[in-house]
C-alpha cells in the first residue's frame, strides 16, 4: 500500500525526493569541504612552519668545529625519544653558481644547511628522486632542491660556491621537492658539507625544530632537548618559541566550515518543509478517501501509517542513496587530486644494484683510512676510470686507481650524480 501511494503521482514523488537529495548532499558536502579545507591548511602550513605544533630552538653553541661531535649530535637527534627533531645550521656565505650572459656568476640562493629528519618536522612532498640521507649513509656531498631551483641544476648535479671565492664546489642532487616556497631553495646535508668541504663549515649559530609527540608537554620536550646537548657537549638551549602558525588558521576553518554547516542545514531544512507541504497538500486531496476508509472501520493507526509511510520510506531510499553517492566521492576525491610523490622504491633498488655492479669495493686494509681533507674527494669505496666514466655517462674528472686511498696524490673532485 505504501508503495502505491509513491506510485499514485510520479511527478510530486520525484520532486519530493529532488529537493531530499539536494539538502542531504549539501549537508554532506558541508561536512567534508570543512574537513579538507583543515587538512589541506595543515599540510600547507606543515609546508611552511613544521607540523603542529612545532617548537623552534635557538642554541647557545660552544662549537661546531669538530666533525664528531655535529655527527653524534645528528645521531642523538634521530633518536630523540619526545618527539621528531631536525637541527638547522647558521651559513651565511654559501651561494651557487648560475650561467648568466653565456658566463658563470655567484648567485645568493636560500640555501638550508639541514638534515635527514627535517622531513618528519616539515614535510615536502617529494616530486622526483629521494631526500637527504641519515648520518651513517652519505658517501658524497649531497643537495636537494625544490622547483624554483631546478634552473640551478645541471647533469643531476648543482655548483656551490662562497660569497667572495671564486671555488666551485659540485654536489650531487637527491631529488625535488615541492616545499611551498616561490623562491628557490636548495637544502644542503649538513654532515656531508663539514665531511667534504670542511673549508665552507664556518656556522653562524644553529636551530632545532622540535615536533613533540602527541601527548608529551613541551617543556618536558625543551628538558630532554637541553640534557641531549649536554651530553653532545655543544651548549644549551637558550630561546624556546612556538613557530607554526597553526592559530593564525584554526580559527579561520573553523568560520569557514561554521558557514558550510549552516547553509547546508538551511538548504536541508527548506527541503524539510517542502515535503511537508507536499504532503499535507496530498493529505488534503485524498481526505475523501480517508475518510470513507475510517467509515468502513480502519483504525487510526493505519491510517497514519498510510499518510506517513510513503513520506518515511521515501526519506529512508534518499538517505541511503545520498550516502552512498557521497561516500563514492569522498573515495575518489584521493584519486582526483595531482600525486605529490612517485614511488621510487624499484628504482633505488636498481641504483643500489648497478652502483655495487659498477663499482666493486676494493680490498680492506687493516688501518682505517683518514677522511679526505680535500673538499668533495672521490669515495674510497668507488674506483674511478677511463672505462667506468664513459660506461656511466657522467660528468667527472679522471683518477688513477689505487688500493689505498690515503696514498692518492693531488687528488681531484670526483662526481657521481644520479640520474
Amino acid at each position: 500500500m505504501i508503495v502505491k501511494d509513491l506510485r499514485i503521482n510520479p511527478l510530486r514523488t520525484s520532486l519530493t525526493a529532488l529537493s531530499m537529495f539536494i539538502g542531504i548532499v549539501a549537508l554532506i558536502a558541508g561536512v567534508l569541504v570543512g574537513t579538507l579545507g583543515r587538512d589541506y591548511l595543515e599540510a600547507v602550513n606543515a609546508r611552511l612552519s613544521g607540523k603542529t605544533p612545532t617548537y623552534s630552538a635557538i642554541i647557545d653553541v660552544r662549537s661546531l668545529a669538530d666533525a664528531r661531535t655535529t655527527t653524534t649530535l645528528q645521531e642523538r637527534l634521530t633518536t630523540f625519544r619526545p618527539g621528531t627533531a631536525s637541527a638547522q645550521y647558521h651559513l651565511n656565505d654559501l651561494a651557487v653558481w648560475a650561467s648568466s650572459g653565456g658566463g658563470m656568476e655567484i648567485r645568493h640562493v636560500t640555501i638550508v644547511v639541514t638534515d635527514a629528519e627535517r622531513m618528519g618536522v616539515m614535510p615536502a612532498p617529494i616530486i622526483e628522486g629521494a631526500w637527504l640521507n641519515g648520518a651513517d649513509e652519505p658517501a658524497t656531498l649531497e643537495t636537494v632542491v625544490n622547483e624554483s631551483a631546478r634552473q640551478y641544476v645541471h647533469d643531476g648535479t648543482v655548483t656551490l660556491a662562497r660569497t667572495g671565492n671564486p671555488q666551485q664546489v659540485p654536489a650531487r642532487v637527491n631529488g625535488v621537492v615541492a616545499d611551498g616556497a616561490d623562491e628557490p631553495v636548495i637544502y644542503i646535508n649538513a654532515i656531508t658539507l663539514q665531511r667534504y668541504w670542511p673549508q665552507a663549515w664556518a656556522t653562524d649559530g644553529l636551530t632545532i625544530l622540535v615536533h613533540p609527540e602527541k601527548g608529551v608537554d613541551d617543556q618536558h620536550v625543551k628538558t630532554a632537548l637541553d640534557d641531549l646537548l649536554s651530553d653532545v657537549g655543544i651548549g644549551s638551549v637558550s630561546s624556546w618559541n612556538r613557530s607554526d602558525n597553526a592559530g593564525d588558521y584554526e580559527q579561520v576553518i573553523g568560520f569557514l566550515r561554521l558557514g558550510v554547516i549552516v547553509t547546508a542545514m538551511l538548504l536541508l531544512a527548506v527541503s524539510a518543509i517542502g515535503m511537508i507541504n507536499i504532503g499535507l497538500a496530498g493529505i488534503e486531496q485524498r481526505s475523501h478517501e480517508l475518510l470513507i476508509r475510517r467509515a468502513l472501520g480502519a483504525t487510526r493507526a493505519s491510517i497514519a501509517m498510510q499518510v506517513i509511510g510513503s513520506s518515511v520510506l521515501l526519506s529512508l531510499i534518499i538517505a541511503f542513496a545520498a550516502v552512498l553517492i557521497s561516500a563514492a566521492l569522498v573515495w575518489a576525491v584521493p584519486w582526483m587530486l595531482p600525486p605529490t610523490r612517485r614511488s621510487n622504491r624499484r628504482r633505488t633498488r636498481t641504483r643500489r644494484l648497478w652502483s655495487r655492479q659498477a663499482h666493486p669495493s676494493p680490498p680492506r686494509s687493516s688501518a682505517p683510512s683518514p677522511r679526505p681533507s680535500k673538499p668533495y674527494d672521490c669515495n674510497p669505496r668507488w674506483p674511478c676510470d677511463d672505462s667506468i666514466m664513459e660506461g656511466l655517462r657522467v660528468k667527472t674528472w679522471v683518477l688513477t686507481r689505487f688500493e689505498n686511498h690515503a696514498a692518492l696524490p693531488a687528488r681531484q673532485p670526483c662526481l657521481f650524480p644520479m640520474q
